[in-house]
């Protein structure tokens, strides 16, 4: 079992540097994910009259992901390069939904009526949660470790280089072993289809 305070107690620089060196990333993910989200929450607030707000939340936890991924030392303190992140991110999606409000405020008003509403369902939602937990555990029963690790790096947006230097190993290997994962998957899917 990992031991999670210990992780509490380190910087986000310790925590940065260490992600992709050991068993414990996803626990260091969590630990900065829970640091950070309400930053994430405030920059939403920030853009909530001129966006919706789920979609300021959504964008703002991807962001915060990507500036995880993306973060260098050398850019200075990480909850000053993330703000910068989500005040650019959040920014393009408040422009963005502005844009679909003109658009659709040009349209017929009975036009509008017809439009289906695409938000997902309670339900809908429930059933995404359970689909991505029973992938994530196919993923860990049907993969070697390395071939787990290699997937983990490419789903967090990192690059085969990246993955390959987190992993302390060469690129081939990563590109291999995504190679077989890959492989491995869509026959598991292709079976279930």
């Amino acid at each position: 079992m990992v031991d999670n305070s210990r992780y509490s107690q380190m910087t986000d620089r310790e925590l940065l540097e260490n992600i992709g060196n050991n068993a414990a990333d996803s626990v260091m993910l969590a630990e900065l994910i829970s640091r950070h989200m309400r930053s994430v929450f405030a920059a939403a607030a920030r853009y909530s009259g001129s966006a919706d707000r789920e979609e300021l939340v959504s964008d703002g936890m991807q962001g915060l992901l990507a500036a995880i991924a993306s973060y260098d030392s050398e850019k200075g303190e990480f909850s000053t390069y993330l703000n910068a992140c989500l005040e650019n991110r959040l920014k393009n999606t408040a422009k963005r939904s502005q844009r679909r409000k003109n658009q659709l405020s040009d349209n017929d008003p009975e036009e509008l009526e017809r439009i289906a509403d695409t938000k997902p369902t309670p339900e809908e939602i429930v059933i995404d949660r359970e689909n991505r937990a029973a992938i994530l555990e196919n993923m860990r029963t049907e993969l070697t470790n390395l071939e787990f690790r290699c997937m983990e790096g490419l789903i967090m947006g990192l690059s085969y280089e990246e993955t390959a230097q987190r992993l302390g190993i060469d690129r081939k290997a990563v590109d291999n072993a995504v190679t077989r994962a890959r492989a491995k998957l869509r026959k598991l899917y292709k079976d279930k289809l």
